[in-house]
């Protein structure tokens, strides 16, 4: 199949997902919800959660692409025995990184609702903390991660058609849109100044599936050391 693949519609693809990726470490700055001197001393966080935390699971299907690009510049022989090292590597470092976010999130997501439902202070608190969520740059940063993993997904299946029967990488793909619909969902589902609290839970979620798949390539990792092992 590497010989037969369309190198250059493979390299568009690899460029498309790895733009995906830094879009949403992008998004950071981006989502950033402006804050005055008292709201600084409290020392909480208000950026947008749910597209970074994207960045988890896209950085998944980055790397599995970019395995496939190693394979056609590294010998078989050689990719066999590192891969499942660098993976396994690779599968550590995400899990702790997700489970650091989750736990991260979970906290404000409680914080926020606490504070939302304990009137009169608490709301004005809330309000004046996390109400003013940007909701339309979200919105634009997302539609620019979708279209990019729209092209991602073209150029995969036309770099080669026998990719589609590569169920791991399909799955993966699938699950990366499913968290862009998830996110789109929930910030339009509830009133602007609750944006934050469904942006909160939609990364959470999305923290969730990357600690699955992050857990599926730790296994893999370890199953390909035992293999070069014995």
């Amino acid at each position: 199949m590497l010989d037969s693949m369309r190198k250059p519609i493979f390299l568009v693809a690899l460029i498309a997902i790895f733009l995906t990726v830094l879009v949403e470490l992008g998004s950071i700055a981006v989502l950033k919800q402006p804050t005055n001197s008292a709201v600084a001393s409290l020392d909480v966080s208000t950026t947008g959660k749910a597209i970074p935390a994207m960045a988890l699971l896209d950085g998944l299907v980055f790397y599995a692409t970019l395995i496939i690009g190693i394979a056609l510049l590294v010998p078989e022989r050689l990719q066999s025995k590192v891969q499942g090292i660098v993976t396994l590597i690779f599968a550590i470092l995400l899990l702790i990184a997700c489970i650091g976010t989750l736990i991260t999130d979970v906290v404000q997501l409680i914080l926020m609702v606490s504070l939302l439902m304990a009137p009169i202070f608490g709301t004005i608190a809330y309000f004046a903390i996390w109400a003013g969520f940007g909701v339309d740059s979200a919105r634009v940063a997302l539609g620019l991660v979708m279209t990019l993993k729209i092209i991602f997904a073209v150029c995969v299946v036309l770099a080669h058609q026998r990719f589609l029967q590569n169920k791991g990488l399909v799955l993966i793909i699938a699950t990366s849109f499913l968290a862009n619909l998830i996110i789109a969902f929930l910030y339009g589902f509830v009133p602007g100044f609750l944006v934050s609290i469904t942006d909160a839970v939609a990364a959470i979620v999305i923290c969730i599936l990357a600690i699955v798949w992050g857990i599926v390539y730790l296994i893999g990792g370890a199953v390909s050391v035992v293999k070069v092992i014995v």
